[in-house]
Protein backbone atom coordinates (compact mmCIF):
# COMPACT_ATOMS: atom_id res chain seq x y z
CA UNK A 1 0.00 0.00 0.00
CA UNK A 2 1.12 3.46 -0.82
CA UNK A 3 2.29 6.30 1.61
CA UNK A 4 -0.56 8.21 -0.06
CA UNK A 5 -3.29 5.09 0.67
CA UNK A 6 -2.11 4.65 3.86
CA UNK A 7 -2.47 8.60 5.09
CA UNK A 8 -6.05 7.94 3.58
CA UNK A 9 -7.04 4.97 4.93
CA UNK A 10 -5.67 6.19 8.15
CA UNK A 11 -7.90 9.56 7.69
CA UNK A 12 -11.11 7.39 6.96
CA UNK A 13 -10.38 5.46 10.17
CA UNK A 14 -9.68 8.14 12.30
CA UNK A 15 -13.42 9.83 10.93
CA UNK A 16 -15.13 6.58 11.94
CA UNK A 17 -13.51 6.26 15.51
CA UNK A 18 -14.60 10.45 15.84
CA UNK A 19 -17.92 9.58 15.17
CA UNK A 20 -18.08 6.61 17.58
CA UNK A 21 -15.42 8.30 20.21
CA UNK A 22 -17.59 10.43 22.94
CA UNK A 23 -15.68 12.61 24.45
CA UNK A 24 -15.50 13.11 27.94
CA UNK A 25 -14.39 16.46 28.10
CA UNK A 26 -17.41 18.73 30.30
CA UNK A 27 -19.07 21.53 28.01
CA UNK A 28 -20.98 22.60 30.96
CA UNK A 29 -20.48 26.28 31.53
CA UNK A 30 -17.88 26.79 34.45
CA UNK A 31 -19.46 27.90 37.91
CA UNK A 32 -16.90 31.04 38.11
CA UNK A 33 -17.24 33.41 35.46
CA UNK A 34 -14.58 34.97 34.02
CA UNK A 35 -13.93 38.80 33.90
CA UNK A 36 -14.60 41.05 31.55
CA UNK A 37 -11.17 41.90 31.01
CA UNK A 38 -9.80 38.53 29.96
CA UNK A 39 -6.81 37.90 28.98
CA UNK A 40 -6.85 35.17 25.19
CA UNK A 41 -4.07 33.25 27.29
CA UNK A 42 -6.32 33.25 30.28
CA UNK A 43 -9.24 31.86 28.06
CA UNK A 44 -6.75 28.99 26.73
CA UNK A 45 -5.75 28.23 30.26
CA UNK A 46 -9.69 28.13 30.44
CA UNK A 47 -10.78 25.86 28.27
CA UNK A 48 -8.04 23.47 28.39
CA UNK A 49 -8.64 23.02 32.38
CA UNK A 50 -10.83 19.51 31.78
CA UNK A 51 -7.75 18.28 30.42
CA UNK A 52 -4.84 20.31 32.43
CA UNK A 53 -6.71 18.41 35.47
CA UNK A 54 -6.09 14.79 34.06
CA UNK A 55 -2.70 15.60 33.14
CA UNK A 56 -0.33 16.99 35.18
CA UNK A 57 2.87 16.31 33.51
CA UNK A 58 5.28 19.05 31.75
CA UNK A 59 5.22 17.47 28.21
CA UNK A 60 1.50 16.78 28.51
CA UNK A 61 0.74 20.19 29.46
CA UNK A 62 2.36 21.47 26.36
CA UNK A 63 0.49 18.82 24.39
CA UNK A 64 -2.84 20.22 25.95
CA UNK A 65 -1.64 24.09 25.32
CA UNK A 66 -0.19 23.52 21.82
CA UNK A 67 -4.07 21.14 20.98
CA UNK A 68 -6.45 23.87 22.21
CA UNK A 69 -4.37 27.05 20.65
CA UNK A 70 -5.05 25.03 17.49
CA UNK A 71 -9.00 24.13 18.47
CA UNK A 72 -9.20 27.63 19.11
CA UNK A 73 -8.06 29.07 15.75
CA UNK A 74 -9.81 26.47 13.90
CA UNK A 75 -13.08 27.37 15.49
CA UNK A 76 -12.66 31.00 13.43
CA UNK A 77 -13.35 29.50 10.69
CA UNK A 78 -16.92 29.24 8.99
CA UNK A 79 -18.56 25.92 10.52
CA UNK A 80 -18.53 24.37 6.75
CA UNK A 81 -14.27 25.24 6.49
CA UNK A 82 -13.73 23.18 9.93
CA UNK A 83 -13.30 20.20 8.73
CA UNK A 84 -11.25 20.96 5.68
CA UNK A 85 -9.09 22.69 8.23
CA UNK A 86 -8.61 19.54 10.22
CA UNK A 87 -7.96 17.51 7.15
CA UNK A 88 -5.37 20.12 6.29
CA UNK A 89 -4.04 18.82 9.68
CA UNK A 90 -4.30 15.29 9.46
CA UNK A 91 -1.94 15.19 6.30
CA UNK A 92 0.80 16.34 8.49
CA UNK A 93 0.94 14.46 11.63
CA UNK A 94 3.49 11.70 11.66
CA UNK A 95 2.50 8.72 9.92
CA UNK A 96 3.54 6.34 12.74
CA UNK A 97 0.23 7.79 14.16
CA UNK A 98 -2.57 5.18 14.32
CA UNK A 99 -6.14 5.58 13.62
CA UNK A 100 -7.48 5.54 17.12
CA UNK A 101 -4.99 8.23 18.35
CA UNK A 102 -5.95 10.30 15.66
CA UNK A 103 -9.78 10.00 16.44
CA UNK A 104 -9.17 10.78 19.56
CA UNK A 105 -6.98 13.89 18.58
CA UNK A 106 -9.91 14.89 16.31
CA UNK A 107 -12.37 14.30 19.18
CA UNK A 108 -10.75 16.33 21.34
CA UNK A 109 -10.38 19.12 19.13
CA UNK A 110 -14.07 19.08 18.26
CA UNK A 111 -14.68 19.31 22.03
CA UNK A 112 -12.55 22.19 22.24
CA UNK A 113 -14.09 24.24 19.81
CA UNK A 114 -17.29 23.50 21.11
CA UNK A 115 -16.32 24.86 24.62
CA UNK A 116 -14.89 27.77 22.76
CA UNK A 117 -17.79 28.86 20.69
CA UNK A 118 -19.74 28.11 24.11
CA UNK A 119 -17.64 30.04 26.42
CA UNK A 120 -16.08 32.82 24.04
CA UNK A 121 -18.64 33.21 20.88
CA UNK A 122 -17.78 36.74 20.01
CA UNK A 123 -14.09 36.35 20.40
CA UNK A 124 -12.29 36.55 17.24
CA UNK A 125 -8.39 37.01 18.13
CA UNK A 126 -6.33 34.58 16.13
CA UNK A 127 -3.28 32.80 18.13
CA UNK A 128 -0.18 33.53 16.14
CA UNK A 129 2.24 32.03 18.65
CA UNK A 130 2.24 31.40 22.55
CA UNK A 131 4.55 30.05 25.27
CA UNK A 132 4.38 28.14 28.04
CA UNK A 133 6.18 28.62 30.93
CA UNK A 134 5.89 25.88 34.37
CA UNK A 135 7.74 26.90 37.42
CA UNK A 136 7.07 26.01 41.07
CA UNK A 137 3.57 24.30 39.95
CA UNK A 138 2.39 27.51 38.40
CA UNK A 139 1.42 27.75 34.87
CA UNK A 140 2.14 30.99 32.93
CA UNK A 141 0.63 31.11 29.34
CA UNK A 142 1.64 34.29 26.86
CA UNK A 143 0.47 34.59 23.43
CA UNK A 144 0.73 37.03 20.70
CA UNK A 145 -3.12 37.48 18.80
CA UNK A 146 -4.21 39.87 16.34
CA UNK A 147 -8.32 40.78 15.57
CA UNK A 148 -9.75 38.49 12.85
CA UNK A 149 -13.30 40.65 12.12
Amino acid sequence: MSNKSKRKNTRQVAKQKRRRTPSNLSLAVPSQPLPPDFKISAAILHLAEPLRTLYREPHRLQAIISITVMAWNIALFPDEEQSHVQGMLLESLPPQLGGEDVGVLLSTIDTLIARKKLLYPHVREYILTHNLSLADNTVTLTVADFSVR
